[in-house]
């Protein structure tokens, strides 16, 4: 359910602490443990705020993005516990929708480290579905531009429109269907 402010204030005990106050210390959070339960739990919050487009500034200045996206990054370089990954990629699918994020993303060669994670985790429907989901947020036309060009992704594309997952055949075809494959 989408929140309004109105809603949020009333939620919010009197001397309680605020939606952005909160943010941002789940994020200090993250940082500041090594326990890996205390992070997918702190990963686990920060991705069902970004459900919700009123957090997403909250989460913008917190650099939750951030955050969910270094996560993705060191799952490309090495072993990163699933979870961590399952929550980073459902964050940063649903927060890229907004325009800053999808900006940083793309910035900061993103679409090339999701193709890559896409490759990397092909057997694992959850983790595929969301980066198909958020690489199909993330087109625009200037974006599909590049994707059109990256040889690599269009092969994963086409090998995962055969796969057994009805969902990853669905979202393969939708964006092979919007490059004009």
């Amino acid at each position: 359910m989408f929140s309004t402010r109105e809603r949020l204030n009333r939620r919010t005990p009197q001397g309680g602490i605020n939606r952005r106050e909160y943010i941002r210390l789940l994020v200090d959070e993250y940082y500041e443990t090594s326990n890996l339960e205390a992070q997918q739990q702190v990963t686990a919050n920060l991705a069902n705020f970004a459900y919700d487009p009123i957090n997403w500034q909250y989460l913008q200045q917190a650099k939750a993005h951030e955050l969910l996206y270094d996560i993705l990054q060191q799952s490309g370089q090495g072993v990163v516990d699933r979870l961590l990954v399952v929550h980073a990629i459902v964050g940063l699918t649903n927060i890229s929708l907004h325009s800053a994020t999808a900006e940083f993303i793309e910035r900061s060669n993103g679409l090339k480290q999701l193709r890559e994670l896409l490759e990397k985790h092909k057997n694992d429907c959850e983790i595929v579905c969301n980066i198909l989901t958020c690489l199909l947020f993330l087109l625009n036309e200037a974006r599909a531009h590049i994707l059109k060009q990256d040889e690599s992704l269009l092969k994963t594309l086409t090998e995962l429109k055969k796969t057994v997952s009805i969902r990853v055949q669905h979202l393969a075809t939708v964006i092979s269907e919007e490059l004009g494959q």
